[in-house]
């Protein structure tokens, strides 16, 4: 069995384990707080459990079928199976996962004090109170942080003090956009305000690193247009991610390149602002394309250390990061990951899948002297939303290294 199936049906097996809890312990709480004769109530919650887990079933149908125009809704062709299926399911899972372990913690607490001989009066209808009114603040707030999470853009900010700037140069703003994924619910609505914003900080230049749109051909050009939009003084550069090699990698670079975005593939431009010589070097790292070690040798003989240099790329692979660190690259960016994009949050611990993958899932890492961003993005993968994820763009502040503290060094 193909380990990503068994993982699947682990999941599937806690998840069932974890919704089987939490109604057992709403059940036990209107017990005690309604007056619902006990087979109403017991149908009730059965029955919000069927509702919000229609959609993995039907995904399921869909496959076996082999029908198309299913699969394709189940993807987001349609906006009311996302409403009566797709999100239910999403939220209803968050609200289940988050709750689960406060709701585990309350019972260990109870049986730690019975285990003491200690069992304080109108405790059992103390935890009912308290079990419904955190369902109902869980349900609100995993409503409002998707909402948030989904729909509005952050911008992520880092100043970098760069000792191969000269003194005398002047700010450079960098901003680094990823994993637009255009499709049925990224549509042009968010995009074009993705553009906007960029332009708001007023960039000297804009690097993407991959994935235009989420499947197909049908946004290629609408996704292209919308970017070309973005205006940056010394350029807007990409590489091609995952799903542009899974849609038409022709059809996308030629698309980009007509509406003034650059793409550099397995290859360096030298980009001159002012005084400064600012390095890029764009490789195309994805599932069905790793860069060579003969191309990389390459790039790594014409790489020149004494200019900033910046390693664009779609995935964080960690091999990839090191190589860029031992190459003396100052700043490497990459997407991909989302920022998990679903992230959950056990007192103090994340979570994510993507963490299956790498342990640079999202912001800034420091590999040595080297700088490591990894965008959130903009679009969806996975799942049809956010949480504890945002989409967002990264702006990177270049300053020159006060002539004071080269003195000092």
């Amino acid at each position: 069995m193909p380990w990503l199936l068994r993982m699947l049906l682990n999941v599937s097996v806690v998840t069932l384990m974890a919704y089987a809890y939490v109604g057992w312990r709403v059940n036990q709480a209107l017990t005690h707080l309604t007056s619902l004769p006990d087979p109403r109530r017991q149908q009730l919650i059965l029955l919000t459990v069927v509702l919000l887990n229609l959609y993995p079933g039907t995904a399921l149908i869909a496959y076996l079928t082999g029908s198309d125009a299913w699969t394709i809704a189940l993807r987001g062709g349609n906006r009311l199976m996302d409403i009566g299926l797709t999100y239910p399911f999403w939220i209803g899972l968050l609200v289940v996962a988050q709750l689960a372990p406060i709701l585990l913690l309350i019972d260990i607490g109870r049986l730690a004090l019975a285990l003491l001989g200690k069992n304080p009066d109108g405790w059992t209808a103390w935890q009912a109170t308290l079990t419904l009114l955190l369902a109902g603040a869980v349900c609100l707030y995993t409503a409002i942080r998707v909402y948030n999470d989904t729909q509005h853009i952050r911008i992520r900010e880092r100043v970098i003090h760069a000792t191969k700037l000269a003194p005398e140069t002047p700010e450079l703003r960098i901003v680094h956009i990823t994993d637009v994924q255009m499709d049925p619910r990224t549509g042009p609505p968010l995009v074009r305000a993705f553009a906007h914003k960029i332009n708001e900080l007023n960039p000297d230049l804009v690097l993407f690193s991959g994935d235009l749109v989420t499947s197909g051909t049908e946004f290629i050009a609408q996704a292209a247009t919308l970017l070309g939009q973005i205006k940056a003084r010394h350029g807007v550069f990409a590489c091609l991610g995952d799903h542009d090699y899974w849609a038409d990698p022709q059809g996308i670079t030629r698309s980009l390149n007509e509406h003034g975005i650059v793409v550099i593939d397995d290859e360096s431009r030298l980009i001159e602002i002012g005084s400064a010589q600012l390095e890029v070097t764009g490789v195309t790292n994805i599932y069905s394309r790793r860069p060579s070690a003969d191309r990389l040798h390459q790039l790594a003989t014409s790489h020149n250390p004494r200019r900033v240099s910046i390693f664009l790329t779609h995935q964080p692979s960690e091999a990839l990061i090191e190589w860029a660190q031992r190459n003396g690259y100052d700043i490497f960016l990459a997407g991909h990951t989302h920022g998990g994009q679903v992230v959950l949050n056990y007192f103090g611990f994340r979570l994510t899948p993507g963490m299956l993958e790498t342990r640079f899932i999202s912001g800034f890492y420091q590999v040595g002297q080297m700088l490591v961003s990894v965008s959130n993005g903009l679009g969806l993968t996975f799942a049809p939303l956010r949480f504890q994820a945002p989409a967002e763009i990264t702006l990177l502040r270049l300053k020159p290294v006060e002539t004071s503290h080269r003195v000092s060094e």
